[in-house]
């Protein structure tokens, strides 16, 4: 009596391994897709939110904040969550509404508006309190700055702006508001 010897072939084990590899690399890209697109839908939402509570401070305030105290290290006229400077307006707005607080990535000392050097995070303009950006009058401009990171970048600009104007900056998606 023969003995048969029951297995797989080499080949056929490589051929497995192969189908393995790449339904294992099409749910890698699968899942970073889908994240990347979470953390953006979550910055529009975060965005929707800041431009709400910045029009609750206009109506009461009738400006919008400066940024100037923030101690910002871009300018005076900056707040941005890259150096922490953010949490100057946070607190401004504390009392009407909350804002987020960073961005779902957050890249640290990196600014949102160097295009050169991709970071993400949130930045705020709000006029020096000195400077009359887009010739509306002091405060009666913001611009919120973000980066997408699987979208295309986005532009809402709100109103006219003149000169000087603040903004779009490219490489970046801009939100202004000009009164």
């Amino acid at each position: 009596m023969h003995k048969t010897k029951s297995g797989f072939t080499i080949v056929e084990i490589i051929i497995v391994i192969v189908v393995i590899g790449i339904l294992a690399a099409i749910t890698i890209v699968a899942y970073n897709g889908i994240q990347q697109r979470s953390r953006d839908t979550q910055r529009k939402s975060d965005i929707a939110q800041v431009a709400k509570v910045l029009e609750l401070y206009y109506t009461i305030n009738g400006k919008y904040p400066s940024a100037a105290s923030a101690g910002s290290t871009l300018n005076s006229g900056w707040a941005q969550t890259g150096d922490g400077s953010w949490d100057y307006l946070v607190n401004l707005l504390q009392p009407y509404g909350s804002i987020p607080i960073r961005d779902p990535v957050n890249t640290a000392n990196m600014s949102v508006l160097n295009s050169s050097s991709v970071g993400y995070g949130y930045a705020y303009f709000g006029d020096y309190g000195t400077t009359d950006y887009c010739a509306n009058g002091e405060l009666q401009t913001y611009l919120l700055a973000y980066r997408f990171e699987g979208l295309s970048q986005a532009n809402n600009l709100q109103g006219t702006c003149g000169s000087p104007a603040v903004g779009p900056y490219s490489g970046a998606s801009n939100w202004r508001v000009a009164k």
